[in-house]
């Protein structure tokens, strides 16, 4: 694997190839082409800069359509790639501001999240991480004690499988999700 890897980042046409679907996805801000860009850039192991570069463009362009769905009352389906990759921008946005200890900013991405994403399965997934940060605990015990690695796949793009202990949290703490779930009242500006 290591070799193939080698070869691609010094295969002249590859590489060719790459810039130009960077040029278009860019151009065309199309995140599913973004991501494919991106995850090709990480896997070689490319310039910071352009990866970098490339996620930011990723999140301006999920936060964009995000918005954009909160206000026509949209939500998310899953079966199309640009509202996976969409769903995916902003969670791993909200995973990376939880590693950071930034529990209100993951809270409210995880909270917001669990209003617009449409598969029940993932949205349990928001559920969990809602009151994990809720609660202030810590990404990586989220990651090492409430997540099932074994039923997860090397394509998984989000945490939806859970060990018994993550289970138990999503029944025992019912109020406290619930609790956290109203805040949409507040964010959205309906309680006032």
């Amino acid at each position: 694997m290591e070799a193939n890897l080698t070869r691609l980042k010094m295969d002249k046409d590859f590489l060719a190839n790459l810039e130009k679907e960077k040029k278009e996805a860019l151009k065309n801000e199309d995140i599913v082409k973004l991501y494919d860009v991106l995850d090709t850039y990480l896997a070689l192991d490319m310039d910071e800069v352009d990866i970098d570069m490339l996620y930011q463009k990723i999140l301006e362009r999920a936060f964009d359509t995000l918005a954009d769905m909160l206000t026509k009352g949209e939500v998310f389906d899953i079966s199309k790639d640009s509202d996976l990759y969409t769903a995916r921008a902003i969670y791993e946005h909200a995973l990376e501001r939880w590693d950071r200890k930034e529990y209100k900013g993951a809270n409210e991405l995880f909270l917001i999240l669990s209003y617009v994403i449409g598969d029940e399965s993932l949205q349990r997934g928001m559920f969990l991480a809602l009151g994990l940060t809720a609660k202030k605990v810590p990404l990586d015990e989220f990651i090492q004690n409430y997540v099932d690695h074994e039923k997860l796949d090397e394509n998984s793009l989000f945490f939806d499988k859970f060990t018994k202990k993550g289970e138990e949290f999503l029944k025992s703490e019912r109020d406290l999700i619930n609790k956290e779930l109203k805040k949409i009242e507040k964010l959205s500006g309906a309680s006032q």
